[in-house]
């Protein structure tokens, strides 16, 4: 062969492809094993601030979206369902701070409510953003 520099040059693009490659490949794997903590329901996170006032007026949308989960986890009508206290709530992350395992939450200020229902016998908590458009369970309490 006239240019042995040739052979030489594609001999290095290939090596350097490959080793390309494997590092391109190795950078997209997943190396975490553990799924990320579940934060715990009963103890609010630094960035879960109340506002200084309780009882404060809470959303018709937001009641109403409340006391329909409630009526459906109860088996009762929402008629024998009473909201007992309100609380204007700032929740540290678009999960509103009851994140599941495995599942992502965005990092972000989410203004909404922590309201408690009851039947007389029982209570639930929940915690909702503003709209009431996303309302969560927070725990069961007998």
């Amino acid at each position: 062969m006239k240019y042995p520099w040739f052979n030489l040059l594609r001999k290095t693009i290939l090596v350097t492809a490959l080793c390309t490659l494997i590092f391109s490949a190795a950078s997209c794997t997943n190396t975490q094993t553990n799924p990320p903590p579940r934060e715990s329901a009963s103890t609010p996170t630094p960035t879960e601030t109340p506002n200084s006032s309780r009882n404060q007026e809470l959303p018709s949308d937001v009641q109403s979206a409340v006391l329909s989960d409630a009526a459906k986890r109860s088996s009762k009508t929402v008629a024998t369902l009473r909201i007992t206290e309100t609380q204007k709530q700032s929740w540290g992350n678009s999960c509103l701070g009851l994140a599941q395992p495995g599942e992502v939450c965005a990092q972000v200020i989410v203004p909404g409510w922590k309201v408690v229902v009851s039947d007389g016998q029982r209570e639930w908590v929940y915690r909702t953003d503003e709209s009431g458009k996303q309302v969560k369970l927070e725990d069961l309490q007998t």
